[in-house]
């Protein structure tokens, strides 16, 4: 096995145990924060729940940009074991809490020290061949929804059962796990750049420059504003379905459960079509399909019918994510990564954290669906930001032979996807 192989093996293992661990409970914090607090109204609970979710998200913007800087001059494997090590500690500690207000308190702590995918995601984008990213970050997002997928459904069966605290403590377990699998199985052979006469601002603003970042971020912000501004309320809503809280930790982690399996087993594929299709074609696709499947979402009232709907929006969800990061990936120089992706994290967690509050204010506000016709209009305007602003191979040629005949400025926001030969 070469070792680029071999560093991403690893990774993508502990990427999956991971987020299986924080996915263990996560899902089911607003039915954890009813538990705690039974004297709350459902209005209540709804902007609780949107201002705990949102927490980490606000912090995680801050932070993440400071630890891609860190990651880009230390190394990208230190990175992934402090936020698996921070996320030990913080899972461990939310099944200790008391209160929602403790609740908020770990959450914003989690923004600040955590960050597995992010760090995980610019570790292995470092050390992949270029013309192999769009494969090999699909299959890390196919982790991520692989862990989706198992941790809710393993994490609502143990707290049905067995309560809240045991489900964070062998989430806690989990993330313990991965960090050892990343400290004695990945290697970077990282090189200490040499100081540079460029501040990180200049630094900064060579990223933000480089043709077509600025366009995959606003993308992706509202991308994630998108779908976390329904999480606030979903477990309440299949609550209300069925009745009585009877089932229905159990319950929510199947259905979301359903949805991560979608994701997982359909990532690598849409990975792979990815590199061949295009990521502009496939990215816009994923997001209106899944758009209108959010829409769907809004008008349901069976539980069969969020089981469909969940994996067919699992589905479109896995085309979305590696699509925008090969985008990335091919636009910024190796040295940069980091950086770079910390910047994405800091506009993808500004984006759920304010999608989440926002979800949950709108559902106390409004209606406890309104949160999926926010969802749905958000969705549209990240397609149509992606059509305007960024372009394709093809467009990118076409233009390229025009400049040979009369030289002409190039749009800002553009992608040139790499030629480099795939080597091992």
């Amino acid at each position: 096995m070469t070792p680029w192989r071999k560093t991403y093996y690893a990774v993508l293992i502990a990427q999956t145990l991971s987020i299986t661990g924080f996915f263990f409970a996560i899902p089911l914090l607003p039915l954890y924060i009813a538990e705690l607090h039974p004297e709350m109204s459902q209005e209540q609970l709804s902007s609780w729940s949107g201002i705990m979710l949102a927490a980490k998200g606000l912090t995680m913007a801050v932070a993440a940009p400071i630890w891609g800087f860190v990651a880009d001059r230390y190394g990208r494997k230190p990175m992934i074991l402090r936020a698996m090590w921070g996320g030990v500690a913080i899972l461990f500690l939310m099944g200790l809490a008391q209160n929602v207000t403790q609740l908020i308190i770990l959450r914003i702590l989690q923004g600040c020290v955590t960050g597995v995918v992010t760090a995980s995601i610019a570790l292995v984008a470092s050390v992949s061949p270029r013309d192999r990213s769009g494969q090999t970050l699909g299959m890390m997002q196919g982790a991520v929804f692989f862990g989706v997928c198992l941790g809710p459904f393993l994490g609502g069966e143990i707290a049905e059962h067995l309560g809240f605290m045991p489900a964070f403590f062998t989430a806690a377990g989990l993330l313990l796990i991965s960090g050892l699998l990343v400290l004695l199985f990945a290697d970077e052979k990282f090189e200490q750049p040499a100081p540079s006469k460029q501040t990180h601002f200049g630094t900064l603003g060579t990223i933000l420059g480089t043709t077509g970042f600025v366009a995959a971020m606003a993308a992706l912000f509202l991308i994630r504003f998108a779908n976390s501004s329904f999480q606030p309320i979903f477990p309440y809503i299949l609550r209300n379905i069925l009745g009585s809280d009877e089932g229905v930790r159990a319950l929510t982690g199947r259905i979301i459960g359903v949805a991560g399996i979608a994701s997982a087993v359909s990532a690598g594929l849409l990975g792979w079509v990815s590199d061949r299709w295009g990521h502009k074609r496939l990215l816009i696709g994923s997001v209106i399909f899944a758009a209108f499947i959010t829409l769907a979402l809004a008008l349901a009232d069976t539980i069969p019918q969020f089981y469909l709907l969940r994996a067919m929006y699992g589905f479109a969800a896995a085309g979305i994510m590696p699509s925008a990061n090969a985008i990335i990936r091919r636009i910024i120089d190796d040295k940069h990564l980091g950086k770079a992706y910390g910047l994405v994290a800091s506009l993808k967690g500004l984006g759920w954290g304010a999608g989440a509050f926002t979800g949950g204010y709108v559902a106390a506000g409004i209606d406890l669906r309104a949160p999926f016709l926010l969802t749905t209009v958000v969705l549209l305007l990240s397609a149509g930001l992606v059509m305007w602003r960024v372009q394709d191979g093809d467009e990118l040629a076409g233009e390229e032979e025009d400049a040979t005949i009369k030289p002409e400025t190039k749009p800002a926001d553009v992608y040139r996807p790499a030629r480099q030969p795939a080597s091992d």
